[in-house]
C-alpha cells in the first residue's frame, strides 16, 4: 500500500506542482510590443479614471457607468494578455 501511495504521488502530484514552471523558447511578443501593451493598459485605466470623475459630477448618467464598465473590462482583458505573454 505504501508503494502505491508513493507511485501516485510521483505521477500525479509532482507534475501538477511543476506545471507553472514552463518557459517556452518561442516568444510571441518582444519587449517593445510588451511595453506598448503596458502603455495601452495605462491609457485605458486613465480613461476609466476620467469617467469615474465624470460620474462623481453627474451620477444619474447611465452612459458613464457603461463607459467605465467597458474601459475597465478592456484594461482587465489586456492585463491578462500582458500577464501571460510578457510577465
Amino acid at each position: 500500500m505504501k508503494k502505491l501511495i508513493i507511485f501516485a504521488m510521483i505521477f500525479f502530484v509532482a507534475p501538477m506542482a511543476s506545471a507553472d514552471e514552463h518557459k517556452s523558447e518561442t516568444t510571441f511578443m518582444n519587449n517593445q510590443e510588451c511595453n506598448e501593451l503596458k502603455n495601452g493598459i495605462a491609457e485605458l485605466l486613465m480613461v476609466t479614471d476620467y469617467y469615474w470623475k465624470e460620474i462623481e459630477k453627474d451620477n444619474e448618467n447611465k452612459d458613464l457607468y457603461e463607459a467605465v464598465a467597458f474601459y475597465s473590462q478592456q484594461a482587465a482583458n489586456y492585463s491578462t494578455i500582458y500577464d501571460v505573454w510578457c510577465d
